[in-house]
């Protein structure tokens, strides 16, 4: 079974703007962090600009974070197929970081999430990549 998220996750609350991009989840995470996420669907599957990702977490208020990751995220039965993210760690920029080769791809899904504070079993079983945690069917 397929699972694919597109959007943003912040380890710290981020306040919900008035307005979202169309078809836009908004969500508060409590484990294994306190903090917001918004899945953006128009993004699954795709390796936006880096440009326009930063210019949405600014509109929508992440890069007043802290931490905050975007990620492209593609899992099949379990495994991760494809992961492409970046984001800010405390002031620092990281990535883009893409990786689809099968050696290769959880290593670089971990090191994303790790920039977020967890472990890598957190973020193996990230309770936000739980089906319908987003609203999604």
């Amino acid at each position: 079974m397929t699972y694919r998220f597109a959007g943003f996750l912040s380890p710290s609350r981020v306040v919900c703007p008035a307005v979202l991009p169309s078809g836009a989840a908004w969500r508060e995470i409590s484990t294994p962090f306190e903090g917001s996420g918004v899945r953006l669907p128009e993004f699954v599957g795709k390796t936006p600009e880096v440009g326009i990702i930063r210019a949405l977490a600014t509109t929508l208020g992440f890069a007043s974070s802290e931490r905050w990751l975007y990620l492209t995220y593609d899992c099949w039965g379990g495994q991760i197929d494809y992961v492409y993210g970046f984001g800010c760690s405390f002031g620092e920029p990281f990535g883009p970081r893409e990786e689809d080769a099968r050696s290769e791809v959880e290593a670089a899904f971990t090191s994303l999430m790790g920039k977020l504070g967890l472990s890598t079993g957190q973020a193996l079983r990230f309770t936000p990549f739980e089906r319908g945690f987003w609203g999604e069917t």
